[in-house]
């Protein structure tokens, strides 16, 4: 009997902590409405351009398909995919699997979009993607505090 109501209770918690770490995992989204609305707009003008060119050469391009293998997916809707991003931590400073850090990368194994696939981010390029990730962490900062 005791090692019923011990298995039950190991499984009881063991679920409860699985369903918690579900239901909060992967926000990353700690933005004000009138922040995340800037930061959009400044998404829409600066990057989306940037992520769309030359369509299948762009991140959704290929983030939008069915088969893409990685993490990041794409919807192809500008204020979807916003959110989605932000909430998923892409655009994290300093973070091995932000968009930065793979647009950036040498590595060709890490580097977006992988050679071949695509034109690489110029150097002015990837100085707007930082400057908007470290613009964003300052607004989530600010909402954190």
């Amino acid at each position: 009997m005791k090692t019923r109501v011990l298995l039950a209770a190991l499984l009881l918690t063991t679920s409860t902590t699985f369903a918690v770490a579900l239901a909060g995992a992967d926000n990353f989204d700690s933005l004000k409405d009138e922040d995340r609305k800037a930061m959009q707009e400044r998404f829409a003008k600066e990057l989306w351009p940037l992520m769309t060119r030359n369509d299948k050469e762009g991140c959704v391009g290929c983030h939008a398909q069915a088969k893409t293998r990685g993490q990041m997916r794409m919807t192809g809707d500008l204020e979807k995919d916003f959110r989605k991003l932000v909430k998923e931590g892409f655009f994290i400073p300093n973070d091995s699997g932000s968009i930065l850090a793979h647009v950036a990368s040498k590595d060709g194994k890490q580097r977006m979009p992988p050679p071949g696939k695509g034109k690489a981010w110029t150097k002015e390029e990837i100085e707007v993607l930082q400057k908007f990730v470290v613009d964003l962490d300052k607004k989530q900062q600010k909402k954190v505090k």
